[in-house]
């Protein structure tokens, strides 16, 4: 499925529907309804094939995002003839009691079973929890839902925002576990079994796996060779039965590796979204050529990411950048969702190369360099700012403190690397998963289940200076051996291989950057800097500044019109400020929402052993 809302108490006939049709602004999604004792279930169609909603005369079975199994092959992903194939061998393999979450599916997914007769329902999150669920509990029962601001309407919190949330997603990128943007409402655990029956005061939650830092491995290669057998089995798995496939392509080395993989029988179609034909559309229709992909650029005004605030925020909720739903638009106009798959390389970076480990400051701006560790974490910091109020600022830090301890019992020595791993809700670019699993059948070989474990027990140092990476994928860049990453150097060969040519690209284009011959934007994605000096910028503003001058976390003097176009603040901060008040804005104005509400503000830091309540 894309998107189920469940309630524990029995609610009116498409209620629950008209809440999950908040997520589409352009066409409404129809959706399955279910009703019992147990309670009610609404559900909107799945993009993957084989996993639509399964009932029983015992059971309702839900999957949500498309998990490769291995307890049994993946045909039915490219079969249209039976759409509950996935969905009923999960179901008789938990119900014959032989389930191991860890092992038996790879990928984002959440797994729903609803037992009709017992009047018990138990959640499924995958190993980082990649799909998120979301919960509010009251005395008069339970809601979970895929969707943060359809499950806040379904259970009435729709402007119980809370502030505390807000100002942290303005700051920070994201609202930290386990937090969401109401009050009210929670998400649930990763790598977590979470049951609910009627007679229950709360939730019981078991973890099935936890990403302690234990090595098996002798050495990087070792580690590597599982790696590469692990991400090459999750896509011969997915492709197996299929003739042909859509991915996205880029100058980078992640898709050209995947480029790579991709068995050669397939008629493969390669995509990437620019903002013109520049450096980076060059390198990847090269890329696209030596592996044999049709290669399709499809180009976006300047004020394309301005132009889909509306339909990108309702896709991807409260709380999370709209900003990473690159293929909104664009998977209409190359009709995506009739691919039965479509494959990108996101998170490589973020699990696989250490791309959020603590290095030497100012590091990242010359990327020649040999990258070092840096033991200790600095996470914990107070968080500052000059535009909100200092008790918002105090609140901040302690649930950044709350979420860094728990990740120290997991992890003591690379917490602050995981900090921003686990669970992937705290990973600023996480959205761009939620926007493309529920536009098209969307597949991430690098979230499998044997990169996810590798990436936690492996030490870092294994990982830095892409030295795990470029071990596991040579194979599949040896096509490419020649042709130049985006950043000046060949994927093909190590990080000491390449030092002198780095060096000598990023020198040259800094000069020619400074005296004129390299003009524009030369990257994959849009220019926010010529976007937030546009006229369309301030239009929006303008509007969105109506909605939000009244924000709860900000200083007093402090309108939001003013920071909106504020010369000190990060473009980023900018961006986020226009969705929160856009959002906020939107719910207080919305005839079905109950009026004009102040926020609320939440200022009890709740434990880790509580987020189930």
């Amino acid at each position: 499925m894309s998107d189920f809302l469940f309630s524990s108490k029995p609610l009116p006939h498409n209620a629950l529907e008209k809440s999950l049709s908040i997520i589409y602004s352009k066409k409404e999604i129809a959706s399955s309804e279910f009703h019992g004792p147990w309670g009610s279930l609404a559900v909107t169609p799945s993009r993957y094939c084989g996993f639509q909603t399964l009932e029983t005369d015992n059971y309702i079975c839900v999957v949500i995002g498309g998990p490769v199994l291995y307890f049994r092959d993946n045909a039915f992903l490219g079969d249209d003839d039976d759409p509950h194939a996935g969905t009923r061998a999960i179901l008789e393999h938990w119900e014959a009691g032989q389930a191991d979450w860890s092992e038996d599916l790879s990928g984002p997914f959440v797994i729903l079973v609803i037992d009709k007769q017992q009047t018990r329902v138990e959640c499924i999150t995958d190993l980082m929890m990649f799909i998120p669920v979301y919960q509010h509990r009251d005395d008069e029962g339970l809601f979970w839902g895929t969707h943060i601001d359809a499950l806040a309407k379904a259970c009435g919190q729709q402007n119980a925002f809370d502030e505390v949330s807000l100002a942290d997603f303005f700051l920070n990128d994201v609202v930290t576990y386990p937090y969401t943007a109401y009050s009210k409402i929670r998400q649930l655990a990763p790598s977590s079994e979470t049951t609910y029956s009627g007679s229950a005061h709360a939730p019981a939650v078991a973890s099935y796996w936890v990403p302690y830092e234990e090595n098996p491995y002798r050495n990087v290669k070792e580690a590597a060779r599982a790696l590469q057998g692990g991400i090459l089995g999750y896509v011969n798995r997915v492709t197996e039965k299929m003739d042909s496939v859509a991915q996205f392509i880029s100058a980078g080395e992640d898709s050209r590796a995947l480029s790579g993989m991709l068995p050669e029988r397939l008629n493969r179609d390669a995509y990437i979204f620019l903002d013109s034909m520049n450096r980076e559309g060059t390198i990847a229709k090269r890329v696209a050529d030596v592996y044999g992909a049709k290669f399709t650029a499809g180009f976006r005004k300047k004020t394309h990411y301005l132009d889909i605030l509306t339909e990108a925020s309702r896709l991807v909720g409260s709380g999370h950048q709209y900003t990473h739903a690159h293929s909104l638009t664009f998977d209409k106009t190359y009709n995506l969702a009739g691919y039965k798959a479509v494959f990108g390389g996101y998170l490589s970076d973020s699990l696989l190369k250490s791309a959020y480990t603590r290095k030497l400051r100012g590091m990242g701006r010359f990327p020649f360099l040999p990258e070092f560790w840096l033991k200790g974490e600095g996470r914990s910091k107070p968080v500052k700012s000059d535009a909100v109020d200092n008790s918002i600022l105090a609140e901040i830090t302690s649930r950044r403190s709350e979420h860094l301890k728990h990740i120290f019992k997991e992890r003591p020595d690379t917490a602050h690397e995981w900090f921003v791993l686990r669970p992937a809700t705290m990973r600023v670019a996480i959205p761009n998963l939620y926007s493309t699993r529920r536009l098209f059948a969307s597949y991430e070989p690098f979230m499998c289940k044997e990169a996810v474990k590798i990436s936690a027990a492996v030490p870092t140092s294994w990982k830095l200076n892409r030295r795990l990476f470029n071990h596991a994928m040579k194979p599949y860049l040896r096509k490419s051996k020649w042709m130049m990453h985006a950043d000046g150097r060949l994927p093909y060969f190590s990080w000491w291989a390449n030092m002198p040519l780095q060096f000598s690209v990023w020198t040259y284009r800094h000069i020619a950057k400074r005296i004129g011959i390299i003009k524009g934007n030369q990257g994959p994605w849009g220019d926010w800097q010529a976007a937030s000096q546009s006229p369309v910028w301030m239009d929006m503003t303008e509007e969105c500044a109506k909605y939000g001058d009244n924000l709860g976390f900000l200083k007093e003097g402090k309108a939001t019109s003013e920071l909106l176009n504020s010369s000190y603040l990060p473009v980023n901060n900018r961006v986020n400020l226009l969705q929160v008040a856009y959002q906020v804005g939107q719910s207080r104005n919305s005839g079905d929402h109950g009026g004009n509400q102040k926020l609320t503000r939440n200022s009890d830091v709740e434990k880790r052993s509580s987020l189930a309540e």
